[in-house]
């Protein structure tokens, strides 16, 4: 789409006051918003998804009244005009860079695509200028409330919904399907962040997979492939010397993560994803922490990806990935009873309910008009 052609759909989605508006970075996002997008249209609630995303599926092929727009390079001004009830996104920082708050917008809505904690792999003031937050766990209103605290933000001003993490609950009936496969499947999926697997080891990596009887899936992070597009290029002409390794460029992990039979990562949210939905554990790479916030410590609140790590998988140390076959073997016999510890676990800490799902929806739909 041309520059006048943008102009053209920013123009027209201006002219009038929406109901419900998601906006989604890249075709990847659907994925946490697609099972309230489908309840809120049977509600008959009017919804604009916004996507900047050239190549994102919903452009040709979109739920029944859904209307879906691609605006990328007039964003900052949409954004800071755009007339609706309801905003969603999974995007934080809103109002502190380039995206504005429009004084036309009710209620603007945080979703999480990652289970992680909120102060150690974002920005400390990330969430701030959202109106409500729709938390994976009690974990995360704990740790919001303490950051308002000290931030001196009037506690309570921000709605905070027991949402819970739907995708984990999607995964567990996803059947697994490994029919038809010649051998096991490796899935490399790390973060983005300096210090990640794919700027740190990855060619130390893929050289020791090589000589294990594995297909190997390498999964990067959409915002990986945006910002370091060189690097990327480079990690995938590695993969040519090897016929038994690929790409993964399915936009969900609904399709991906069912398929793999190990997960390989750093300081990614896709651990709880892979752990908590597959009943599998996860070979972490001990790389450094990801931490946006270098002041995280500060709100003296153990991160729960931290906190987690050793009872979601083994790790091993970037320098030493020469023990790879022996940390797959040790894998193995973490298995035993892994299952059903982490359906514990995730009772535990996780919101995920019918109730806290119809929350949710039930919040939306009480601030969207008719």
């Amino acid at each position: 789409m041309g520059f006048f052609s943008e102009y053209k759909q920013v123009n027209r989605l201006l002219k009038e006051k929406m109901q419900v508006v998601f906006y989604s970075e890249s075709r990847h996002y659907y994925q946490y918003f697609e099972r309230l997008i489908k309840d809120l249209l049977a509600n008959n609630v009017k919804i604009t998804y916004i996507t900047s995303d050239a190549n994102d599926p919903l452009l040709n092929d979109a739920p029944k009244d859904l209307q879906v727009f691609y605006i990328k390079w007039m964003l900052g001004l949409l954004f800071k005009k755009i007339k609706a009830d309801v905003m969603v996104m999974t995007m934080p920082d809103l109002g502190n860079f380039l995206f504005k708050r429009s004084p036309s917008v009710g209620t603007y809505i945080y979703m999480f695509h990652a289970a992680v904690s909120t102060h150690q792999q974002y920005r400390k003031e990330a969430f701030n200028n959202y109106d409500a937050i729709f938390c994976t766990g009690e974990y995360q209103v704990n740790e919001i409330r303490k950051a308002e605290e000290q931030q001196g933000i009037p506690l309570k001003q921000k709605v905070l919904i027991g949402y819970g993490y739907p995708l984990i609950g999607a995964l567990n009936n996803e059947a697994t399907n490994n029919n038809n496969k010649d051998k096991p499947t490796i899935l490399v999926a790390p973060s983005w962040f300096e210090g990640c697997i794919f700027d740190t080891c990855i060619e130390e990596l893929l050289d020791q997979l090589s000589k294990l009887p594995y297909n190997v899936v390498l999964r990067s992070h959409p915002e990986y492939e945006k910002r370091k597009e060189k690097s990327f290029r480079r990690i995938k002409k590695m993969l040519e010397k090897h016929s038994s390794m690929r790409i993964d460029t399915e936009p969900d992990v609904i399709k991906s993560l069912p398929q793999a039979d190990i997960l390989i990562t750093d300081r990614s949210g896709i651990a709880f994803e892979f752990a908590f939905g597959t009943g599998r554990p996860v070979l972490f790479i001990d790389t450094v922490l990801k931490e946006t916030n270098p002041a995280w410590k500060e709100l003296n609140i153990e991160p729960v990806e931290n906190r987690l790590r050793g009872q979601l998988g083994i790790t091993v140390l970037p320098e030493k990935l020469n023990e790879l076959p022996g940390k797959i073997k040790q894998l193995g016999l973490f298995q035993y009873g892994f299952a059903d510890k982490v359906k514990q676990l995730a009772k535990e800490i996780f919101f995920n309910s019918e109730a806290s799902y119809q929350e949710g929806l039930d919040f939306i739909l009480g601030k969207s008009t008719k």
